[in-house]
């Protein structure tokens, strides 16, 4: 399973690029069922899509997101949660209602993981780069409050641990 999503990612990079992510669908789609291969090639394509389309809008490179949706849940469109996360996303209950999206509805959830995604990054634009994203990143998963608290990525291992494995993905899909 390792070295096939190796190989998808490197795939992934190699056909997708920013200015052209709506081109390469069948790689991401191909990428989200080796994440989870339950997901039916249809359902994995309109997902990819919801995924491109809404973090172009966004203004967020989609490979972040996929990237942090496998590490939120795999891309298993049924996860939940011990807290009560739901979804694609884990969205808490509280930040879907904020969201206004029914966090079951896979491709509302994703809508929601990318707008609150960009609201995050949006909350800590006047740090640097990597920085800002890297805090976005940890708020996400243990909310802006921590964050903002220790004035950057908290010093708990599990957000520490979070954030590592966001990024690294990110960067092999970036790089294969």
């Amino acid at each position: 399973m390792r070295r096939r999503l190796f190989l998808l990612c490197a795939a992934l990079s190699a056909t997708l690029r920013p200015a052209a992510a709506s081109d390469g669908l069948d790689a991401y789609a191909a990428v989200l069922r080796a994440f989870d291969p339950r997901l039916a090639p249809a359902l994995a394509r309109r997902l990819a899509a919801r995924v491109v389309g809404e973090a172009d809008r966004a203004g967020i490179d989609a490979r972040l997101v996929v990237a942090l949706v496998a590490v939120e849940s795999s891309w298993s469109i049924d996860a939940r949660s011990s807290a009560g996360a739901d979804g694609l996303g884990q969205l808490m209950p509280g930040t879907a209602a904020e969201l206004g999206v029914d966090p079951a509805d896979p491709e509302a959830n994703l809508h929601g993981t990318v707008w609150y995604l960009r609201a995050l990054l949006a909350h800590y634009a006047g740090r640097p780069a990597s920085e800002r994203y890297a805090c976005a990143v940890a708020a996400y998963n243990a909310g802006p409050g921590a964050v903002d608290r220790y004035g950057g990525v908290p010093p708990d291992a599990q957000t520490q641990a979070y954030v590592t494995r966001v990024f690294a993905l990110w960067r092999r899909l970036v790089t294969g």
